[in-house]
Parts: structure tokens; C-alpha cells; sequence
């Protein structure tokens, strides 16, 4: 009966398995193999490691890209607490604050992009808006917020599109843990700030770290939200790697594939840390 059960539920996984492998395993493999060859099809090692790692292009993505989802993140969490901590009031119309609030996690990242093309460009809506209130004298007065050198347009799509997923993290612990040692404090006279950092922030900050980490992961390894709002003076690393894997030209194919190698490597160690972080929140609950 029990080898009957196994055998059931390996035959129920394999098809997720098989799904798995053909669309993520495979092509890391493919990618891994062919970072070590060049465009000749010759073995040549660690070289195009080497000459990435010494190329002006990388460092600049890396760093770039590091920008932009260090303060992203830093951004979302921040807008997160506040927005957590409110909602976990009760008030009038607050499961429509809810449903709002939470809304924008469905919407896929292209159209965030488009969204933000539309509201934030030099004719966009909000640039009419401030010209119709004489705030400007035009579009070329206003602040230069999509596909800018700095990043800006890409920066305020991450956050508004993640600082949600931190937000109902933190809220749902909220909304979980006891009020007790809150009330207490506050009969020992304890001031809302305080009790605020020193008695709900510890029990909240398993999940504001555990989110921020992915978050940080999906803002390093994005590549629609960046193509779409990035200048081309800067590009994050997802858009390098595009580019370098399509310009054929150039014969900067294998250099595309170590790239790959190495994004992957970063985002699966944050995956790693996100987990880790996650066990030890549940072992010490």
C-alpha cells in the first residue's frame, strides 16, 4: 500500500516536474555549458567570466541595477509600514481601501510600465495636469521622470508595484498578533512611538525581511518595467543581457550566457535567504 501511495504521488508530480525542467532546469544547464565556449564553439574556461567581470558595461549595470532595487526596496518598505499600520484601523470604507490597495499585485509588470509611460512622460496626464494648474510653462519644463538617466520612472513603478506585497505581509501579522503586551505598555505609560518600535516592530520584522528580500530579487532580475522605462545612456542587467545576447554582430553571445549565470546565481542566493529567513520565522513560532 505505501510503495502504491509513492508511486501515486511521483506519478502526480512528474508532469510538474517534466514542466519544471523544460522550462527553467534545461535552459540553465544550456546556459551554464555554452558560458564556457566561445562563439566559435571553443572551450575557453572562465574567460568570458573574466571579461565580463573587467567590462565597463557590467559594472555599470551592476551598479545601476543595484540602485535601483536597493532604494526601490527601501522605498516600498517604508510606504509599506505606514500603509500597514493604517489599514489595520478600523474605519469607514475600508475594505474598499483594502481591495485598492492590494489591486495593483494582479496587474502584470508591461502594463505597469505602459501605466506609468502614460502618466509620468512629458505629455503624460500628469504633466497636462500640472500645465492646466500654470504650475509649468510645458512638457519641457516638466521633470524628466521616464526612460531618465536616473533611473526615476523605474524606481516609482517598483514601488508602486511591490510596496503592496510588503504591506499585507506586515499586515497580516498585524492583524494576527495579539494586542496584549501593547496595552500594557501603554498603561505603563509607554508613548505610541515606542510601543510601536519596540514592541510591534520586533514581532513584524521576520516578514518585512523575508518580503524585502524578494522584492530586492524581483526588482534586480525585472526586465519589462527597466526596457520600457530605461534610458539608453543606463541599462539594468536583465536589459544588458538582452542586448548582448541579440546583437549579433558584436559576438557577444557567451558573454550574454555568463551574465545569465551570474543574475542567477544572485537571485537564487536571495531565494535561499528568503527561505532561510522564513524557516527560522516559523521555528521560533
Amino acid at each position: 500500500m505505501n510503495m502504491k501511495r509513492k508511486f501515486g504521488r511521483i506519478a502526480a508530480f512528474a508532469p510538474v516536474f517534466a514542466l519544471m525542467a523544460a522550462a527553467y532546469i534545461f535552459p540553465v544547464i544550456d546556459n551554464i555549458i555554452k558560458s564556457f565556449y566561445n562563439d566559435a564553439g571553443e572551450f575557453v574556461g572562465l574567460k568570458n567570466y573574466s571579461d565580463v567581470l573587467h567590462s565597463y558595461y557590467f559594472l555599470d549595470s551592476l551598479g545601476f541595477t543595484l540602485k535601483i532595487a536597493v532604494i526601490s526596496t527601501a522605498a516600498a518598505l517604508c510606504l509599506a509600514i505606514v500603509a500597514a499600520f493604517a489599514l489595520r484601523e478600523t474605519f469607514a470604507g475600508k475594505k474598499l481601501v483594502l481591495f485598492m490597495f492590494q489591486y495593483n499585485l494582479g496587474i502584470p509588470h508591461i502594463v505597469v510600465a505602459m501605466m506609468m509611460v502614460m502618466l509620468l512622460s512629458n505629455t503624460g496626464i500628469v504633466s497636462s495636469a500640472v500645465y492646466s494648474a500654470g504650475l509649468t510653462d510645458g512638457a519641457d519644463s516638466f521633470p524628466w521622470l521616464v526612460r531618465d538617466s536616473k533611473g526615476l520612472g523605474i524606481m516609482i513603478a517598483f514601488v508602486w508595484k511591490y510596496f503592496p506585497y510588503i504591506g499585507l505581509s506586515a499586515l497580516g501579522v498585524l492583524q494576527g498578533a495579539s494586542r496584549e503586551y501593547e496595552q500594557q505598555a501603554a498603561v505603563l505609560g509607554v508613548g505610541k512611538m515606542k510601543r510601536i518600535i519596540h514592541v510591534i516592530m520586533p514581532q513584524v520584522l521576520p516578514a518585512l525581511s523575508v518580503s524585502a528580500i524578494i522584492v530586492f530579487a524581483a526588482a534586480f532580475g525585472e526586465y519589462e518595467i527597466p526596457a520600457i522605462l530605461g534610458a539608453t545612456s543606463h541599462r539594468t542587467l536583465s536589459v544588458m543581457i538582452y542586448i548582448k545576447y541579440c546583437d549579433l554582430s558584436t559576438r557577444n553571445m557567451p558573454q550574454a550566457y555568463a551574465m545569465m549565470v551570474m543574475m542567477s546565481v544572485v537571485l537564487m542566493l536571495l531565494i535561499i535567504a528568503a527561505y532561510a529567513l522564513s524557516y527560522r520565522r516559523r521555528d521560533v513560532q
